[in-house]
């Protein structure tokens, strides 16, 4: 866990979350107690939570079904590329990483290489301790910028190559290949695997279009 001065007012943590809507920040354990145990027990619980560990907080993961379509859009093609040229793993938004200072979170869909897996063999451990090369989030209503702008942040800290950030709302997408550096791509453009998948590639319009059925 995370040793920080603990906030001074509740303003200040919920600053430090990165001002999350406040019905998915947990009080109990109290803020800046929590650990990655308390992550795990509720993961593994009878009624299935995804909390984040954020400073010694439990921040429920942002989730919607219309972000969870979409999730799985991408990883039925990203999973199929990735068997078939035998790359590594593709895991889902209930796959949680543990960052280099104790935080742990869950991408919506990462991509693992086989190299970054211990001895070549998948891990055991409900939370990985390893580096996935791509992360991919799927924005959600109750998603914020500085949110988002602090969990990429620990990705590229953790040794991730490569963030792509994709708006249901816009139908757009960001490529970052730093914390601050990105590339954003209209409706039409096409998502790109190089260099951690070579030769990959997406279409935003065959991401959205999964709803196309309905209209």
């Amino acid at each position: 866990m995370i040793a920080l001065d603990p906030p001074e007012t509740v303003a200040d943590l919920h600053e430090r979350l990165g001002f999350v809507p406040l019905h998915r920040i947990r009080m109990d354990p109290a803020p800046g107690t929590a650990t990655d145990k308390d992550v795990v027990r509720h993961l593994d619980g009878g009624n299935k939570r995804l909390y984040e560990l954020v400073d010694g907080t439990l921040v429920e993961k942002a989730v919607g079904t219309r972000e969870s379509i979409l999730a799985v859009a991408i990883i039925i093609r990203l999973g199929q590329f990735v068997k078939e040229h035998k790359l590594g793993l593709v895991s889902g938004a209930d796959g949680p990483f543990r960052m280099l200072l104790g935080n742990v979170r869950y991408p919506d869909v990462s991509f693992v290489p086989r190299s970054a897996l211990p001895g070549g063999k998948i891990p055991k451990d409900a939370i990985w301790s390893v580096v996935p090369a791509l992360a991919i989030e799927v924005l959600s209503e109750s998603n914020t910028p500085k949110e988002i702008d602090r969990k990429l942040g620990e990705l590229f800290n953790l040794g991730c190559q490569c963030c792509w950030v994709i708006d249901p709302d816009d139908q757009t997408a960001r490529v970052f290949t730093e914390p601050k550096v990105y590339t954003e791509l209209k409706s039409d453009g096409i998502l790109l695997g190089d260099p951690m998948l070579p030769g990959f590639r997406l279409p935003l319009s065959e991401i959205f279009g999964t709803f196309d059925l309905f209209e």
